[in-house]
Formats: C-alpha cells, structure tokens, sequence
C-alpha cells in the first residue's frame, strides 16, 4: 500500500486547539499539579498572545527560539504561540550550565532566548562565551537586586497590538515543531529538528490509541527540553483528552497524583517502575491508571502491570526516529521491543553490517531506517550538515544502535554502539563527562564508562589520571565538578589511575579494558563517600 500524503484526519497540535476553541471551549485541556488548568479556548487565547508577543519582539517563520523552562502550562501555551507563526522552539535543558549550556546556544544560534528568572544566572555566566547574548526574555521573578541591561521582562514588552495576525500561519508536515537535544554519544550534543509529521507518527505509534478518548488523562512530567513535554499534550489534544503537567518526575507524588487527578494514561523507564514497586506507600492495586507506555521494559515489567491491573506497550525509538518498532499492548518478554510497525508512515528497518549490508536474523547489527511518508522522521541536526550527511548516510538514518531481529520478525535491543550512558531515564554522553571533568586542571586525562546499576540502568565510573605534581584525590574531584556539572552527570564512582591503558597505532584509550576492570578497591562510591575497598572505614564527610 502506497504511502503518497498525510491523512487529512491527522493535524497538527495548533489546528487542533484552534477547532477545540470554537467546538468545546470551556471543555478543559491541561493541568497542572498545582491546580491551574486551561480549557481550549483559554489554551488558544494564549496561544494567540503568545504569537503576538513573538512578534513583537521581532520573531519570524524559521526564527530559532532558545526556551530554557521548566515544563507547565505558561511554556505550552509559549510552545504553541511559537509555532503558530513559524517559529522553532530550540528546547535546553534547565539544568545545562557551564560548557554544555554554551554548546548549546552556540549550536542553535538563536534570535532570542526565553529562560525561567531561575535560570538566568547560568546563563549570563556564560554570556562571554558567546559570540553575541541575542535579547534574552525572562519568566517569573528575579532575585532582589538584579539588573542586567541585556534582559527583558514581560511587562516590559509593549501592549499586544494584534499584529501577528499578519504572520499567523497553521503549521504543516514539514515544518519544524520543535528542536531538541541527543545525549551526544559520539561527540557534543546534536540539535534534531522534529517536523510535526514526525511528532505525530511518534504519537501514533506509542500508544495503541483506538480506545482513548475524552475520558482519558495523560500524565506528563518529562523535562521541557524533551520532546516528550511536547508529544505527550499533543497525543492527548489528538484523542480530545486531558494532560496533566507536572514539571519532572518524582516518587512520591506520582501515585498522589493519579489519584488525585484520575490519571489514566503515563509513560515511565523501567527503573522508575523499579522505584515505585520498591517504594512501602505505593499502592498495591488496581488505580485509575491502566494505559502505561515503558521503554526500556525492565525485568520486572509485568509485574507491575499486574500489581496494578493495566496493561503496558513499549518501543525502539530515539529523538530522530518516529517510532519504528512497537510491541502492542502485550510485549514478549523484558528484552522485546516489538516488530515493525505496519502501515502509515510505512517504517522500513533494516539490521545491517558496518556497510549497510543486512545480516542474517538472529546476529546483532546496526538498525537503520526509513519511512516511506516525507517528514515522519527528523529533518536533520540544526546547523550541523556534516552530522547529518554521515547519520543519512545511503538513503537511511542510522540509529547507532545493535539490535536484533529473530526469523518471527520480533526485535530486541542489544546494546549501544556509540558511546553512551543510560541512567537515571537520561542519556549521558561520555564525551560531555569527560569534556567537563578535563577542565578541572589537576586532570590529565580521564575516561567514563557505564557499570551495572543497582537498578536495570547504569552508574557512571569516571577513571582520571592527574598532572604531576598534583595532590588531586576522588573526594576531592567529585566536591570540585559537584558544583558546576549537570546533576545526573556526575560520575557516582571515580578513580585515580597511574595511566591508561591506550592502542598502540592511535594512543586512543581503550576503553574495552577499563570496562573489563570495573569497580576495585581503589574506587571511590561517591554515594556512600568511601572507597569500595574499605567498607568498614567510617564514611567520609559529604563535599
């Protein structure tokens, strides 16, 4: 069956909220924890106030927009006005500072960034490092006594005038719905551009969504600079449901909240669904939730979806992919991800050798793929034409990733080809560890890898070797990166080596040996503040 055009039933999220303001206005949307709650024809209001805001401050179709935020439903209503006049919002991550944070503006080149009052201090600490601070927009209220010439507040914006108007334009398929961030596995972070066709096959093929309905709420806690803060709303708008916002995830109020608010809907990693099982006040049955979307599985997947009565699908997708492999509501075992998705956008996948040349089922290979549907997977990374020539490489994109697919047709996840660390629900790259730790300057060289977590993730071991001469020491280089690293990038396990074991033709550290190594008695567990090799030692007094 051929795949030529979109469905005419499949819109974009801002032709859906500007039809639901007309047909259902006082029907509420989205919510949030506190309470606060918008119905369509509030949420379009905003909407429209929003794009007239952009406007004024000189915003244009194809305009960058940095949004630094935490996700609610002022950065929804901010996400939609944007759109609606063709502007891309460029999602950072609110905890970035330092070096990331400047890679990322660099990366983006934006026309002006809109950051939570929070947030401004990380980013005019860098502002030096930037080749031009573009006006930045702060939210919220500022610390008593701040002034910076170079930040505007929103009453400082002139009275709305009604001129977007003139640039008001629904989005379509191939325009960009928003930029977000990979973890950087081979090298910095890369900035995906999402169309709206993509965010709507990512939606079509997450959940079996033929039985949701206006009785459905979906929970959404993920970051504002996932694609998720924007997926989930828009999954709910397509079956008419509601959303309930919460700005991340957390253990405690998680079932409070689908009790609360009658949650029916909510994604989780397999470790957090480890959390809640483990957790004495969580429930022990049947809830309002009974739709639970879960990638990676986890072991102990099922049962938690019989503790609780739902049922749970899962599937292989990344920031640039569409969804191309799902399981239906009823996945194999912890290690299946699904089979290919039939029918529209027409997924093909592919399990091939270093040179795209396919492998018998059953052997491990890099999965590769396509969509018969234009604009049903990532258009590319933002201001990066060389990344996205090698990831596009032969017509397929290349997902980096060793799957494997049995003669039945069903797909496992094997491992990560690139370089990369799972933990906590995030993505880390190596390199960025690695880059941040190498500005501490008693560093010479060092090198992160992955070990077994106590969950089904990973910890990170971070093995430095230090500059003659230096009396630098674990303890002391965890207290030193503690305050300016990304929180769940700091390396739970560190130690000191005399030096790394490298290949012989390139001096490249060989990082099969260090992983061959893993935890000794010299490592330092930055969790308990001891080293491992001396468990009776009293525990050493947190940096």
């Amino acid at each position: 069956m051929p795949f030529s055009s979109v469905p005419e039933s499949q819109k974009t999220m801002c032709a859906i909220v500007a039809e639901k303001a007309e047909s259902s206005p006082t029907q509420r949307f989205a919510v949030d924890v506190e309470g606060r709650s918008l119905d369509w024809a509030t949420l379009n209001d905003a909407r429209l106030a929003w794009a007239d805001g952009f406007v004024e401050l000189g915003i244009r179709k194809d305009d960058v927009v940095c949004t630094i935020l935490d996700s609610g439903l002022q950065s929804l209503s901010l996400w939609l006005g944007l759109a609606s006049i063709g502007g891309i919002d460029a999602s950072i991550n609110s905890e970035f500072r330092g070096r990331m944070l400047a890679h990322a503006l660099k990366t983006c080149q934006p026309s002006l960034i809109v950051c939570d009052a929070a947030y401004l201090p990380h980013l005019l600490a860098i502002a030096d490092e930037l080749e031009g601070l573009p006006t930045v927009l702060s939210l919220g209220d500022h610390p008593d006594g701040f002034a910076d010439a170079r930040v505007r507040t929103l009453d400082t914006l002139p009275p709305a005038s009604g001129q977007s108007s003139d640039f008001l334009r629904s989005p379509q398929w191939h325009d960009i719905a928003a930029v977000t961030f990979t973890s950087g596995t081979t090298g910095p972070s890369k900035a995906v551009k999402l169309p709206w066709g993509q965010l709507n096959a990512i939606n079509l093929g997450t959940f079996p969504i033929d039985d949701m309905n206006d009785g459905d709420v979906f929970y959404c806690f993920t970051s504002h600079a996932h694609f998720g803060a924007k997926s989930i709303p828009y999954n709910a708008a397509m079956v008419g449901a509601q959303v309930l916002i919460r700005s991340r995830f957390s253990i405690k109020s998680f079932w409070p909240d689908i009790t609360k608010f009658g949650v029916t809907t909510a994604c989780l990693v397999g470790t957090m669904a480890d959390m809640l099982m483990q957790d004495p006040e969580s429930p022990q049955g049947k809830t309002t939730l009974r739709n639970l979307f879960m990638a990676p599985l986890g072991p102990s997947y099922q049962k938690f979806a019989d503790r609780y009565d739902l049922r749970i699908a899962t599937v292989y997708n990344s920031t640039e992919n569409g969804v191309p492999i799902c399981s239906g509501w009823r996945p194999d075992n912890a290690r299946s991800i699904g089979r290919r998705r039939e029918g529209y956008p027409g997924f093909e996948v592919r399990i091939v050798d270093e040179h795209d040349n396919e492998v018998p089922d059953g052997t491990p290979g890099e999965c590769i793929v396509r969509s018969a549907v234009p604009w049903t997977m990532n258009a590319g990374y933002l201001n990066n034409p060389e990344a996205t020539a090698v990831a596009w490489r032969n017509g397929w994109f290349h997902t980096g990733d060793a799957l494997v697919r049995n003669p039945a047709g069903d797909y496992s996840f094997v491992d990560r080809l690139k370089d990369v660390i799972r933990r906590r629900g995030e993505n880390i790259s190596s390199f960025e560890v690695e880059a941040d730790v190498k500005l501490n300057p008693d560093v010479a060289e060092c090198a992160a890898i992955a070990v077994p977590a106590d969950t089904t993730e990973d910890e990170i071991l971070l093995f430095v070797s230090k500059r003659p001469g230096s009396s630098l020491d674990a303890a002391g280089l965890c207290a030193e990166i503690e305050t300016r690293m990304t929180r769940f990038m700091v390396p739970r396990y560190i130690e000191i080596i005399e030096s790394f074991p490298k290949t012989q033709a390139t001096e490249r550290i060989l990082k099969t040996e260090l992983r061959r190594r893993g935890l000794g008695p010299r490592t330092w567990d930055r969790q308990h503040r001891r080293y491992i090799g001396d468990p009776a030692a009293p525990e050493l007094a947190a940096p």
